[in-house]
């Protein structure tokens, strides 16, 4: 009985979302990944709780609502991972670019720019 409780529960919470710009109906307030430090910390963070969800012998009502709500938290980190790759990804083609002119100080610059920023992506500054 406990289980169609929290089941009836569940689908009426699904059923009561708003809808935003992109027609997903939004249920829980995500954690926001304001820069790339955040986006990775979340995305190590959260990818560990649902390891450890869906790696249990059994995964209960309760688990499956916890999985929901914590992919909205992963959704934000994958995007903004990726526009921080699209602008490490021009960096690159900075110092590539830099590089075939000889542009030492060309290549100096966008050379650093596209380190410090993987760097993030690589070995995150430590997570809060």
């Amino acid at each position: 009985m406990k289980k169609v409780t929290m089941l009836s529960l569940l689908l009426f919470g699904l059923s009561c979302g708003t809808v935003i710009a992109d027609d997903k109906p939004k249920h829980f307030k995500p954690l926001e990944s304001k820069d790339l430090t955040a986006a990775v910390c979340n995305l190590n963070k959260y990818n560990k709780t649902l390891d450890e969800i869906v790696s249990a012998s059994e995964q209960s009502v309760e688990d499956m609502v916890k999985v929901h709500e914590l992919t909205y938290t992963l959704e934000n980190a994958i995007i903004k991972i990726k526009e921080e790759l699209d602008e490490i990804a021009a960096n690159l083609e900075e110092v590539h670019l830099a590089s075939e002119k000889i542009d030492k100080e060309g290549v100096t610059k966008y050379a650093t720019l596209y380190q410090d920023q993987l760097s993030l992506l690589l070995q995150p500054k430590s997570c809060d």
